[in-house]
C-alpha cells in the first residue's frame, strides 16, 4: 500500500473519530416523532409550560399572546397530528 492511501485512510479514521461516526457509508436519518398530548388541565399551566409543551409538539409559541390563544394553537396543532 503506498504511503498516500495510508495517510489517507488514517485521516479519514481520525475524521470519524473526532466527529463521532463509526460509519460514514449510512446516511444519516432524523426521526421526526412527535406525538399527541392530552389536551386535559391546559388552562392550569402557565405560559411558559404552555410554550414547552408546544414544543414537544413542534410547534414555537409566542408568550406574549394570551393564555387562551396559546391553548388554541396547541388544540389546532395537537389535531393535526
Amino acid at each position: 500500500m503506498s504511503i498516500w492511501k495510508k495517510l489517507k485512510e488514517d485521516l479519514k479514521k481520525l475524521t470519524n473519530f473526532l466527529v463521532g461516526t463509526k460509519n460514514t457509508n449510512k446516511p444519516l436519518v432524523l426521526k421526526n416523532e412527535v406525538k399527541k398530548i392530552d389536551t386535559k388541565g391546559l388552562e392550569k399551566k402557565t405560559k411558559a409550560e404552555l410554550e414547552k409543551l408546544g414544543r414537544k409538539i413542534g410547534i414555537e409559541l409566542d408568550k406574549r399572546l394570551t393564555k387562551a390563544k396559546l391553548i388554541s394553537e396547541i388544540k389546532k396543532q395537537n389535531k393535526k397530528l
